[in-house]
């Protein structure tokens, strides 16, 4: 018999998740003395429940801990393929400006809402996120890095106590299991769709930059010399802010070819 204190997680978040045939093991022993028995129909609807949840979390945490374990394995590549590092821009007292992040639509159609007006552009570039001061560059593992849990069985009452609620068990633990499993590649596909946008958003941004068909962040340091006072004093203090945010050029004369 497998433990069923539901304070205790089945695998610590730091450990390898269980497979799914440990989630497909739980049981309980029927107790005589047990008062706490659910009349069965109520019993084999929550039975379900529990077993699909417990299923959907172990599944989820399975295929997490394989995705992170799969990223190890390709850390250098990713390393060299997602380097926020060379796009940063240097800015005053060993600042960086990450720069702006910019998405690109092509051959854009816009109808108004009364059918009686349309537009269509080549390209329309938005800048969806502004340049900021960042102390580091980001890395793809903040995006793509996920922790998977605790696995937490449900109480005893609700594991499966003879055979007729250990096929119910089975069966639905498993489907539980293909849900969260699933999830997790779904949830992967998502962060690494957004790696992706931020990457390619700031990598397009230098592009145009280099076209100047944007103009560049301008930050300006502010010598403060001695601050503070009482229990708190700093010597050479200095800020720095971002005085002007890149903006589009529309001056099309003003543009030039991104090799020059």
């Amino acid at each position: 018999m497998l433990p069923t204190d539901e304070d205790r997680p089945l695998v610590q978040s730091d450990a390898e998740p269980v497979d799914i045939e440990v989630l497909l093991g739980y049981e309980v022993e029927e107790d005589p003395d047990d008062d706490t028995a659910l009349p069965f129909d109520i019993r084999e609807d929550a039975l379900k429940e529990a077993a699909i949840s417990f299923g959907a979390r172990g599944g989820l945490a399975k295929r997490t801990w394989e995705i992170r374990k799969n990223l190890e394995t390709r850390a250098r590549y990713l390393d060299k393929v997602y380097d926020f590092e060379q796009l940063l821009v240097a800015a005053p007292s060993g600042f960086k400006i990450e720069p702006p992040i910019v998405t690109e639509a092509m051959n854009a159609m816009i109808v108004d809402f009364s059918g009686q007006e349309a537009a269509v552009s080549d390209r329309i570039y938005n800048i969806i996120k502004n340049a900021r001061i960042v102390s580091a560059p980001r890395n793809w593992r903040q995006y793509l890095e996920r922790e998977w849990g605790e696995v937490i069985p449900p109480p005893a009452i609700l594991l499966p106590r003879d055979d007729d609620e250990r096929v119910i068990w089975e069966e639905h633990v498993r489907k539980g299991w293909k849900v969260g499993y699933e999830q997790a590649d779904e949830i992967f596909n998502d962060d690494l769709s957004r790696l992706t946008l931020d990457f390619e958003g700031m990598v397009r941004y230098k592009l145009l930059l280099a076209q100047g068909m944007v103009s560049p962040p301008y930050a300006l340091q502010v010598d403060r010399g001695v601050t503070g006072g009482g229990e708190e004093m700093k010597v050479g203090d200095r800020a720095v802010q971002i005085t002007g945010v890149p903006e589009f050029v529309t001056g099309a004369d003003q543009w030039k070819p991104a090799n020059q």
